[in-house]
């Protein structure tokens, strides 16, 4: 382990390469290649009564996991360096600020909706303005990066300008701040109060739960008509705004902000949990006695933590709900035998991962009958609690391999994806897409499937595949993308 937490860094990325493959991939292959609610078994067409959760339901959650994880680790680290807690504020409004401009970017300069023949050219222009918006180039100072993010942010305005104005019919309604991407939109709702929570409980771990705790209450009575519990759950501060004002730049109902978006709290706070652990284990001295597991049993181990995984969807899925609960029960019981007494830091801090792995995904196992069932959308306590469970089994997974074994070199790529994220969410549909098209591929790649329907993933593979080259270039220069 060094300064930063490879294992983390994978987990995030297998989370990017997720979101990307799982976007891409043509409408042939079984139902649990994509979400859930939304696949061969309903037509492609959203059906919430269809519960259980796929592989493709988890890349959400994982990477929501994985940011709170760098809570602590991101802040921890400033304020070890003196900062105080009231300088952090300004930073966490700066990068609040700068992924709602993304969402908002991405969704009206995305090709697949723009129309026209220079849909794809514009998408290109919009990922360079991505570049220069968000870039820190590590030979360039401070003062000349700002000014570089602010004229990129500036030129990104006006291609949203120019978008809107010379497609009126697509966006009919003019811009909308409501009109934006939903997943970086959380995600921007997650910084802002993801860090306020952790910066606030930082010290009072009992504290931290308790505002689960108060969530959940808030959500389960929220739907009470009358009660302040609903009027505080449906409370916008843009309400109080005169109709005006808010219908020049708002949808009905649509906000940057809204409670129901704190239910991921659910799952950016057990990360924040995992990343106190991976802090502490920066400072937790061994001695003489430290002795590391045996590799027999931290290989068993891995398996372990492979069979919690695919146990879960396999089960969940099927609907084989009292076999879950078996496996859950038994894989937990040898994990425990596994791990236990542990005298390394090493093993102590896999040790209390997987103590609160298990928490969480027994919690979520004990409130699968909750709601109807496990479901992604809307998303049910037991998806939240279950997915968090399943996000610390991963995060080991990859420790056991990078930290334990030292065999960086086999998840490489992923680490890298997972270091520049914000690069790998848009370089599939905004570089890479345009290029297959300029260069006559895609029309040969939208067919794959008609050879095979198993083909059909070659599309995904292909999109992804170049997304990561790109992510990967990116890193080695050390070109990242901050918020």
């Amino acid at each position: 382990m060094n300064n930063r937490s490879s294992a983390l860094d994978a987990l995030r990325g297998l989370a990017i390469i997720g979101m990307v493959l799982s976007g891409t991939v043509a409408p042939t292959l079984p139902a649990w290649m994509y979400h859930a609610q939304v696949g061969p078994r309903s037509n492609f067409n959203f059906d919430p009564t269809i519960f259980g959760i796929t592989w493709v339901d988890l890349v959400f959650p994982f990477f929501l996991f994985a940011m709170g994880a760098a809570f602590p680790l991101a802040l921890g680290r400033k304020l070890d360096k003196g900062a105080t807690v009231t300088s952090l504020f300004p930073a966490i409004l700066k990068r609040v600020f700068l992924l709602v401009l993304f969402a908002i970017a991405i969704y009206h300069c995305s090709p697949y909706r723009l129309g026209g023949g220079w849909n794809f050219a514009l998408a290109i222009l919009a990922f360079g303005l991505f570049f220069i918006s968000f870039v820190r180039f590590p030979n360039v100072s401070e003062k000349k990066n700002t000014w570089l993010n602010w004229l990129g942010i500036a030129f990104l305005m006006g291609l949203i300008a120019f978008n809107v104005s010379s497609q009126p019919e697509v966006f009919s309604k003019g811009f909308k701040l409501s009109h934006n991407d939903i997943i970086i939109l959380v995600l921007a709702n997650m910084a802002l109060f993801g860090s306020l929570a952790w910066i606030l409980t930082r010290t009072n771990l009992l504290l931290r739960l308790g505002i689960l705790a108060f969530l959940f209450a808030l959500r389960l009575t929220s739907g009470v008509d009358g009660s302040w519990n609903q009027v505080l759950w449906n409370f916008n501060p843009m309400q109080l705004l005169p109709d005006s004002i808010t219908t020049i730049v708002y949808n009905p109902g649509g906000w940057l902000y809204r409670m129901d978006f704190l239910k991921y709290l659910f799952i950016v706070i057990p990360g924040t949990i995992a990343g106190d652990l991976l802090v502490r284990r920066f400072t937790d001295k061994d001695n003489e006695k430290s002795i590391l597991p045996s590799k027999q049993k931290m290989g068993a181990s891995l398996l372990l933590m492979v069979a919690f995984v695919l146990s879960n969807l396999i089960c969940l899925f099927g609907r084989f709900l009292l076999l879950n609960l078996i496996l859950n029960i038994a894989f937990s019981i040898a994990g425990y035998i596994l791990m236990r007494k542990p005298t390394h830091s090493l093993s102590r801090l896999y040790f209390s991962l997987y103590k609160w792995g298990i928490f969480w995904l027994m919690l979520g196992t004990a409130f699968e009958a909750f709601e109807g069932g496990i479901r992604k959308d809307s998303a049910t306590m037991s998806y939240f609690f279950v997915t968090s469970g399943l996000a610390i089994f991963t995060l080991l997974f990859f420790s056991f391999v990078i930290d334990y074994f030292e065999n960086k070199k086999l998840f490489r790529y992923i680490s890298e994806c997972g270091q520049n994220p914000m690069v790998a969410y848009v370089a599939g549909t905004f570089f890479v897409v345009p290029i297959l098209v300029f260069t006559g591929l895609m029309p040969h790649i939208n067919t794959l499937h008609e050879i095979t329907p198993w083909f059909g993933i070659l599309k995904g593979v292909i999109i992804t595949s170049g997304m990561m080259a790109v992510t990967v270039f990116t890193v080695r220069r050390k070109w990242f993308w901050k918020t």
